[in-house]
């Protein structure tokens, strides 16, 4: 019989992110760190995405101010993409949360202050410091 750890190991970084899990459980924990920048403004990070009774998710927040938590039970190449969809918000290079990219707006992603274009499949590392900007051109 496999264990409880192997199927997860065959599991995708969203399936993961969606587990309920306890501290116990933590094999991989990092800390990354989201900011969302709206037309010059920063648009709230709540606290507690992922954190319902009974159920913390392997992505989750504590305190709000974008500070991510990925505690897993596997280590994996978690995304922006899985964080978003423990939240329930729209993420893609055409959307973020309720703004779409029109023909004079674009969506910018930077990391630790240089610019990619990966959107949400950009890859969740310790203590990288994660801009979204939705902005005009």
């Amino acid at each position: 019989k496999e264990s409880k750890v192997e199927n997860q190991k065959e599991m995708s970084s969203r399936e993961i992110a969606l587990l309920c899990t306890t501290d116990m459980a933590t094999q991989y924990h990092i800390h990354p760190e989201l900011k969302i920048i709206i037309n010059g403004g920063e648009a709230s990070i709540p606290s507690n995405i992922g954190i319902q009774p009974g159920c913390m998710t392997s992505i989750h927040t504590h305190e709000g101010g974008g500070v991510i938590h990925v505690e897993s039970p596997v280590a994996k190449d978690f995304t922006l993409g899985d964080f978003f969809a423990v939240w329930k918000k729209d993420f893609s290079k055409d959307k973020i949360l309720d703004s779409m990219v029109g023909s004079g707006t674009e969506i910018i992603v930077t990391v630790n202050g240089q610019k990619v274009d990966t959107y949400e499949n950009t890859i969740l590392r310790d203590k990288d410091k994660i801009v979204i900007s939705y902005q005009n051109k």
